[in-house]
């Protein structure tokens, strides 16, 4: 198991430790509850969204991510991530397994870190669903425009910090 699952694991063990301790048995079983709920309400997305990232994998060659995406792209790959988000929409149940099969499939870290950000800060859907009517035309266009900036910024010094952090 890596680090990442272990990490999982060991705050659920927290979480029931304190559900217990603050609450008993009925707390910890109201949290069961509602996790149940949960999965029932996203269920469909995360097959539907790990079924596209399966498919993205055996579809898309490769060969082409690297070429587009890979350490060899260098500033290309990253401007290209950092703008593809625009187009993403979905919450991280459909995103997250279309950029992890996108990773698998030999897209640079930076380039990954900067498709993550770039599907946060610049997908159209959210900015006329979320942003504009919230928060105004003037205000909402401006973020933007300030996140189509810095998001080249994010990829290169993700991918730099990517290259010193080690984790074994």
């Amino acid at each position: 198991m890596d680090i990442a699952l272990w990490t999982l694991v060991g705050m659920l063990l927290v979480g029931i430790a304190i559900s217990l301790w603050r609450g008993g048995w009925q707390l910890l079983i109201s949290g069961l509850k509602q996790a149940g709920l949960t999965v029932k309400s996203v269920w469909l997305r995360l097959l539907l969204g790990f079924t596209l990232g399966g498919l993205i994998q055996v579809l898309i060659p490769s060969q082409l991510i690297a070429e587009w995406l890979g350490p060899a792209s260098g500033l290309k790959g990253i401007l290209i991530a950092s703008y593809a988000g625009i187009i993403m929409t979905g919450g991280p149940y459909v995103t997250l397994p279309i950029i992890a099969s996108i990773h698998a499939a030999g897209a640079s870290p930076g380039a990954v870190i900067a498709l993550l950000a770039s599907m946060n800060l610049l997908s159209l859907p959210n900015l006329f669903t979320w942003g504009i009517p919230f928060l105004g035309v003037k205000l909402s266009l401006t973020r933007y425009v300030v996140c189509m900036a810095i998001l080249p910024v994010i990829g290169l010094s993700g991918a730099a910090l990517y290259e010193l952090i080690i984790v074994t």
